[in-house]
């Protein structure tokens, strides 16, 4: 209460909030804590037509101590085909359910909240009793629309059906009156009306905002959603208004209603407020009874299930016995049979319609339960995960199953759910027993930012500078900050309001949508307890509440989510299947050594919690070697945990020894090598060294994790004196909560990280045994940039990858002569008709005419055509893109004239251009603009494949400190300098970057290499070959620093030249080729572009070239550069293999090797040499 305010009892019976989307910027908290300080005993809120904000409201209410008053407007249809509201208030819990009802009639009648159909006032339901109906005094209001139109006697007859309406609906009617002298002569006549129909008078404020300058703000909602764009004047006319529809104090309210003689209808609103006792009903968990017909109850039920999947899953012994007895136990006490009989059946009813599920994730994974219905895939005694952790007798919530499905899986589930357990149905399609879950769409700094700068008339450009300066900041508070956003926001009095008011409005819900994967599901009907509105997801409704609070009214909230991972796993199953292989992914082994083996390279890019840089580096520290250690990875790469990554590394490698806090927790801790990574280890170290039951060590690790300090204070006391009891000292107790703090926020708890783990596990496995199909279900569901990564990773792990080819590609890719052909859907632009077309040809196509010939009419389009060629996709038929480009306009034109008659185009003839044969650039540039990624291998891709050997070029990963190398390159950018200093003061310098393929790497170039090798007027983009030195530099973040020593600019023309040189010196010559037919015959050779990634086979090769040098630990090893009649490429004799060979392979010479194919550093593969013997070509 404000100072020198009178204490009066008084009450708000009209406002709404931001919940009246783009109408009010008055926050529900505000309202409360407004109405609190200036002197009111209760508060309503009124929101048109919806109940969003009721239940924040009601907490916010009574956390501050004002009495809450749960209400509505209700908008309908009136004179004149207008819209107009009454407010609705609940009396009491009869009367809470009349107003959930009421604001479910209005919402599902109007179909949105945008009020474009609108439901008549005698079309509401009839029967909604212990509701105050108050008639508002405002513009709103029907009848002071009326008065105002000079139609009193029509005002008489609304007011008499409205209260014939109240008296049959069962509502308590009271009009409304403005305290304003402006509505002196409105309120005469409603208080003679008042008399006439024996009705109470009471005041209604209409508050829409909480201060008479925050009008500003809602009429700026109201031109965003009107899309209206201000005139200068308009705003500055605007800027300076002040409002009325504000919350006066209550001592101001009451002295005017004194002074304007509504005295009696003051004390009527307080009356009004004084009777209404409406609750929101919060509520433990009330669960809908699972429907079977066995007679038995649902606890007996779900024992006979879980009993029957134990043994399904041959799991019949003692410790399986106890578990299980134990779990049903607590599920029976909590009262949450029914919900694992409904998660169980929407699971198994899924998976009967063949629909691929996830094998769970999050705590779930720890019910032993949960495994034997069928909703998980994990054996949580196998992995000794906790029931405790999912389910706690202690903490009274809801289990929380989290589902993950393919999209259609999801599809199906949630129609099967809304049939069997949403049977009543009201108001039309949808569902009074299940319904969506509400989301809303607030307004960002940006979006904010976008909106009223849009509605103050700044052009786009304008806008986007605003947006772009703000850089990364999360809020406008974050972005003032910064030098280049107060910039431009100072740039003038326009953009200096716009912040202000984008300031006060970010955080404004601008939408409702629905939550993701939420449904919530009801025992009794959602429109009498929670309100119900059409949503997004036809034909469910969607309750009125957001997920924080479903939940609370005691709705059983499953969450359907959707894992594209699935869709993919799914898709390979399905075309291993076709393949003649049925695979069951639950059956395959867990110790695959292959897969151990991928996942210690890293080379993870693109499986499930595995494809960050970040944790491909992690999986190389750690070089799992079992399942467990691959959950744990997952486990530690969290920001906590990371940081005991390099000591888990060197304990598990044996490079480090174990030690533990304590000897006694060693059995907790010895999986991890003495480190905690699991949340349950928490949970066990609490439990062991404190003496906590498992309850309270779970509440131990969740209150923890909250880092508040008052209950991080409470919890190291009963930590210590447990301790204590247990026998420990005191000190050695702080340590241990020491070392769980700081954990407890971020660590993964155990059953998630295994689950996880396999689902990553078993996509590495098809990845390993099955990567033509794997990467097949990559290309299907990709496009652009996505589809480029994955046709890099592809070519990584050895696959020959083409694009889009006339004759051997389909609408998605496709395999041919065993090589992946991507589709025609990955050309970004081509019609679906126009792709039918082309599935519809006969092949083979022979010439580009032919292939126009076989075009229809209105698929004769040059932008089309023109997509293909830059696609590659005419490649076979003639190579040279840009001739088909400066000649696709003459050539269609032509086959429109001739008919696609072959006499008449003989006949007229085309003249054709010639162009040059383009570049690898061009071709890249073209396939960027078709495909979204380039195809044709990069000028350095080239170089490092036809120069590299040559120039004994190097990765910059393979240089080591204090080593000058070669490395072929292409330059990014450069950032020069100038030195202050000695002989050569005033020269630059620079700070160049140079790319390999692998890496960008930063070079130091002194001026002297600066001038020689004319840097400044290096383009970017350019193929180099540079000599760089490596030396030790700990002020540079990498510890050491490159500096340039020699620079050559490589011709990309003369690059083609010498590639066709290589190409054809790589033609077999007919002794060659005979010695090939022998090897294969006698020693079952086979051609290098055969052998796949870690395929074992025999090659007959010719030796191009050698180069000796050291390996990491300073053994010797040779590269080499071989070759066959399928290709030239790289392979490496190791140390290992190196020592065992009794003569180094010379250059020009022939050789029998055994050897594996290893994914390339670069894209595409080499080869590692076992056995080498030399051939005799002569012989």
């Amino acid at each position: 209460m404000q100072k020198g305010e009178k204490m009066v009892n008084a009450a708000v019976l009209q406002a709404i909030s931001a919940n009246t989307i783009l109408a009010s910027p008055l926050k529900v908290k505000d309202l409360v804590l407004g109405a609190k300080e200036r002197g009111y005993g209760a508060v309503a809120l009124t929101d048109v037509n919806v109940t969003f904000g009721l239940a924040d409201f009601y907490l916010t209410a009574k956390k501050a101590g004002i009495k809450p008053l749960l209400g509505i407007q209700g908008r309908y249809l009136g004179s004149g085909d207008q819209a107009f509201d009454l407010i609705f208030l609940a009396k009491s819990q009869r009367g809470y359910k009349s107003l959930m009802r009421l604001s479910s009639c209005l919402n599902l009648a109007s179909g949105d909240l945008k009020g474009e159909s609108l439901p008549s006032l005698i079309s509401l339901p009839k029967d909604l009793p212990d509701l105050t109906a108050i008639v508002p005094a405002g513009p709103t209001s029907e009848l002071r629309y009326l008065y105002d139109m000079g139609q009193e006697s029509v005002g008489q007859t609304f007011l008499t059906a409205l209260t014939q309406q109240a008296k049959t609906s069962g509502w308590d009617l009271c009009l409304g009156l403005y305290p304003a002298e402006s509505a002196a002569f409105y309120n005469q006549f409603v208080q003679k009306l008042a008399k006439e129909y024996s009705l109470k008078t009471v005041i209604t404020e209409d508050v829409r905002y909480l201060n008479p300058e925050d009008q500003f703000s809602q009429k700026v909602l109201g031109a965003i959603k009107s899309k209206k764009v201000f005139t200068e004047d308009e705003l500055r006319a605007i800027a300076k208004g002040r409002g009325s529809h504000y919350l006066r104090p209550a001592g101001e309210l009451f002295d005017a209603c004194e002074q304007l003689g509504l005295k009696e209808a003051f004390l009527n609103t307080w009356e009004i407020a004084e009777n209404a006792d409406a609750q929101i009903p919060f509520a433990k968990p009330q669960l809908p009874v699972f429907p079977q017909t066995t007679g038995l109850s649902s606890d007996d039920y779900l024992t006979k299930w879980a009993v029957a999947g134990l043994k399904r899953l041959g799991l019949t012994s003692p410790a399986y016995q106890e578990r299980l007895a134990k779990e049903l136990m607590v599920i029976k006490q909590m009262g949450f049979s029914d919900y694992f009989l409904i998660v169980g059946d929407i699971v198994a009813y899924t998976k009967k319609q063949g629909y691929l599920m996830g094998p769970g994730r999050g705590s779930a994974a720890g019910s032993l339960v949960a495994y034997a219905l069928g909703i998980t895939q994990i054996d949580p005694l196998k992995y000794d995960l906790l029931f405790e952790r999912f389910l706690n007798p202690a903490r009274s919530t809801m289990p929380d199953i989290d589902l993950d499905f393919t999209a259609a899986g999801r599809q199906a589930a949630m129609a099967y759910v809304q049939e069997k357990y949403g049977q009543r149905l009201r108001f039309g399609q949808g569902s009074d027993l299940v319904a969506r879950i509400l989301a809303f769409t607030t307004m960002q700094a940006k979006s904010a930012l976008e909106r009223v700068g849009h509605a103050f008339g700044l052009t786009k450009p304008a806008i986007e500078q605003l947006k772009t300066a703000m850089g990364a900041a999360n809020n406008l508070d974050e972005a003032f900050q910064q030098p280049d956003f107060r910039t431009a926001v100072s740039a003038s009095w326009l953009n200096q309001l716009v912040y202000q008011t984008a300031k006060k409005l970010s955080g404004l819900p601008e939408d409702t949508g629905t939550h993701a994967p939420g449904v919530a599901i009801s025992e009794e009907p959602l429109s009498s307890k929670i309100g119900l509105m059409t949503g997004q997801e036809a034909p469910l409704w969607t309750v009125q509440q957001t997920k924080e609070y479903v939940e609370k009214y005691g709705l059983l909230k499953i969450d359907f989510l959707t894992l594209s991972n699935l869709e993919m796993l799914e898709q390979v199953l399905k075309l291993i299947k076709e393949r003649g292989t049925d695979l069951d992914l639950l059956k395959i082994r867990l110790n695959d050594p292959e897969v151990f083996r991928l996942l210690q390279a890293g080379k993870t890019a693109l499986i499930f919690q595995l494809g960050s840089r970040g944790m491909q580096d992690t999986l190389r520290q750690l070089k799992p070697e079992s399942f467990d250690d691959l959950s744990a990875a997952i486990a530690l790469y969290r920001p906590g945990p990371i940081k005991s990554v390099p000591l888990y590394a060197a304990r598990k490698n044996g490079q480090s020894p174990v030690s533990y806090l304590d000897d006694s927790l060693r059995p907790i801790l010895a999986p991890t090598y003495g480190i905690l990574v699991y949340q349950e280890q928490v949970i066990q170290t609490a439990q062991k060294f404190a003496g906590f039951n498992l309850s309270e060590a779970d509440i131990f690790r969740q209150a923890i994790s909250k880092k508040e300090a008052a209950v991080l204070e409470e919890q190291k006391a009963k930590f210590v004196k447990g301790a204590l009891k247990q026998g420990h000292s005191q000190e050695k107790a702080l340590e241990i909560f020491r070392a769980i703090e700081p954990f407890a926020g971020y660590g993964f708890n155990h059953s998630h990280a295994v689950a996880y783990a396999l689902l990553a596990y078993w996509e590495a496995y098809l990845l390993v045994h099955y990567p033509q199909e794997f990467f097949l279900a990559q290309f299907g569901k990709s496009r652009g940039k996505d589809l480029g990564k994955y046709y890099g990773e592809a070519q990584k792990f050895g696959l020959q990858v083409f694009g889009p080819d006339i004759n051997h590609s389909e609408a998605n890719a496709s395999v041919h002569n065993g090589a992946i052909y991507l589709g025609f859907r990955a050309v970004i632009g081509l019609t679906n008709s126009f792709i039918d077309n082309l599935l519809a040809m006969k092949r083979p196509i022979t010439s580009f005419s032919a292939f126009l010939r076989q075009l229809d009419e209105q698929n004769l389009k040059e932008t089309q055509i023109k997509l293909l060629i830059a696609a590659g996709a005419f490649d076979q038929l003639d190579s040279n893109r840009n001739n088909l480009l400066a000649n696709c306009q003459s050539l269609i034109k032509n086959t429109k004239m001739t008919k696609k008659s072959l006499v008449l185009q003989d006949m007229l003839t085309v003249k054709l251009e010639q162009k040059p044969e383009p570049t690898a650039s061009k071709k890249m540039d073209l396939e960027r603009q078709s495909l979204g990624f380039a195809i044709t291998k990069s000028p350095l891709a080239l170089a490092q494949r036809v120069l590299g050997a040559s120039y004994q070029a190097v990765p910059f990963t393979a240089i080591n400190l204090g080593q000058t190398a070669n490395v072929l390159t292409i330059f990014d950018r450069k950032n020069d300098w100038l030195i202050k200093k000695g002989a050569n003061a005033g020269q630059k310098g620079s700070n160049a970057y140079f790319n390999d393929s692998q890496l960008s790497e930063k070079v130091t170039i002194f001026s002297d290499e600066y001038r020689c090798f004319k840097l400044e007027a290096l383009p970017k983009g350019t193929l180099c070959l540079i000599r760089v030195s490596k030396r030790d530099d700990q002020k540079d973040p990498r510890g050491y620093q490159l500096i340039l020593r020699e620079l050559t600019v490589l011709s990309e023309k003369k690059l083609l030249e010498k590639a066709r040189e290589v190409k054809q010196a790589q033609q077999p010559k007919p002794k060659e080729k005979a010695l090939e037919q022998y090897c294969d015959q006698q020693f079952q050779t086979v051609r290098l572009r055969q052998i796949h990634l870690r395929q074992r086979a025999r090659a007959i090769v010719k030796v191009l070239a050698v180069r000796d040098h050291l390996d990491k630990n300073g053994n010797q090893m040779a590269t080499l550069s071989i070759a066959d009649s399928s290709g030239r490429y790289r392979a490496l004799l190791f140390a290992e293999q190196f020592r065992s060979i009794k003569q180094k392979p010379q250059a020009g010479s022939y050789y029998l090797i055994d050897t594996e194919g290893l994914a390339s550093q670069n894209a595409g593969i080499d080869f590692k040499i076992y056995h080498v013997r030399q051939v005799n070509l002569q012989k």
